[in-house]
């Protein structure tokens, strides 16, 4: 445990490990304002997972500063990487990143506690006595920018189990920018309630879902590559939103997501789409490209998902929308379950501007735009907050000028 303010210094030939579970401070509970410990790691430094239940947890009333350079990112990763024993079909070689905070979030560990506010609070999932959650959406967990979290996502127990990045109850003081992770064994991502704000990422392998939102997340994101494995056998959703069994419960889930590529490779994911959406989340989503040629690209479960209405009283933002979202779809571009048919789904991506799902890919190197792409007129995102730029594209990446994903990201066949 960290238990003061901690320094990690790049050292020409040095590797550091935790040997388990490393904690930097200690809980400060939901009511807290303070920051007690920041644990700083310098750009170019390696941290891996000396054991499968290795992982970090940067704890309530704590802070992270792990912040690499584009030509000089900051590795997160296992033993097994390091001796050179893992390959492009490795995971689950240590636990992941997981950030906790004191923001919003809904589904309350006590029962009666009021969501949103300082008696609401859940533990992670994959492990224990990691508290998150209560009444500041601006709450700061620090940054972490130019890092890679590599083959991560232990089983802890049934149903349990570590994401490469797991943000829990995270405000919108934390910066969170240019993140790949890159073969997980469950998530990629999974962002548990809070009001987190991301920018360039890119998830390659996970073995499930790629970017996973619960428990009343309101937050905006922007360019995300996101790539299955090659051989359709490994991943299941793109996006998964999940507000399943308590539809009603306020903070609502409210997400933006613009410019993102999902090229979605599994032919047999337990969801059998590209993007879940279901429960109470709403979603809005522009400038996007879907790969799914093998599964359903859009499915919705629940009424509430579908509704129309805009209800403040119960803080819903209506249907999810769409602008200017390219997918390439199979046979049945569009289920709805739990209440809306496959017609109802079809008619919400529809309502949207700019929006095909016949759309044939032309990209280039699996995520860059080609000439299809390049044709579709981009929707303007800065419009819905200004977390967001305004380009002239869809899709993660404008052309093979533009290389923000280079350089600090591994390499891989994915």
């Amino acid at each position: 445990r960290s238990s003061a303010p901690t320094a990690i210094p790049k050292v020409a030939g040095v590797l550091y490990s935790l040997p388990g579970r490393v904690d930097v401070g200690t809980d400060q509970g939901a009511a807290s304002t303070n920051t007690v410990v920041t644990l700083t790691i310098d750009p170019g430094v390696t941290v891996f997972g000396a054991t499968g239940v290795s992982f970090l947890v940067v704890n309530r009333g704590n802070r992270i500063d792990a912040v690499g350079t584009p030509t000089s990112p900051i590795v997160f990763t296992g033993r097994g990487n390091v001796v050179g024993s893992a390959d492009d079909q490795t995971s689950q070689l240590w636990g992941g990143v997981v950030l906790l905070g004191r923001a919003p979030i809904t589904d309350c560990l006590a029962p009666g506690a009021a969501a949103g506010t300082v008696a609401c609070e859940r533990d992670t999932e994959g492990t224990s006595n990691a508290l998150y959650g209560g009444a500041q959406p601006g709450d700061n967990s620090g940054r972490m920018s130019y890092v890679q979290i590599r083959y991560s996502g232990f089983i802890l127990s049934a149903a349990s189990e570590l994401q490469g990045l797991t943000p829990s109850g995270v405000g919108s003081g934390t910066q969170i920018d240019n993140i790949q992770i890159h073969n997980s064994s469950d998530d990629g991502i999974e962002v548990f309630g809070g009001r987190l704000n991301m920018k360039r990422l890119v998830i390659t392998g996970a073995e499930d879902d790629n970017l996973d939102t619960d428990v009343g997340y309101k937050g905006n994101i922007q360019y995300v590559i996101a790539i299955q494995r090659a051989g359709g056998a490994v991943g299941d959703s793109m996006i998964e939103a999940d507000s399943n069994g308590n539809e009603e419960a306020i903070p609502r889930q409210a997400v933006n997501l613009s410019n993102f590529t999902f090229i979605q490779r599994s032919t047999s994911g337990a969801n059998a789409t590209a993007m879940l959406i279901r429960g109470g989340a709403d979603y809005n989503m522009s400038n996007g490209i879907v790969v799914s040629p093998s599964l359903t690209c859009l499915r919705m479960n629940s009424l509430t998902t579908t509704r129309s209405a805009v209800d403040a009283a119960l803080d819903d933002l209506g249907a999810p929308k769409f602008n200017s979202v390219q997918m390439q779809c199979n046979g049945t571009p569009f289920t709805g379950t739990g209440g809306p048919a496959n017609a109802d789904v079809q008619a919400i991506f529809t309502l949207g501007t700019n929006n095909s799902f016949a759309y044939t890919p032309s990209l280039v190197s699996n995520f860059i735009n080609g000439a299809t792409e390049t044709a579709v007129t981009a929707f303007n995102a800065r419009s819905l907050n200004a977390f967001f730029d305004t380009t002239t594209y869809i899709g993660a990446v404008k052309d093979a000028n533009d290389t923000w994903y280079a350089g600090w990201t591994c390499n891989s066949s994915t």
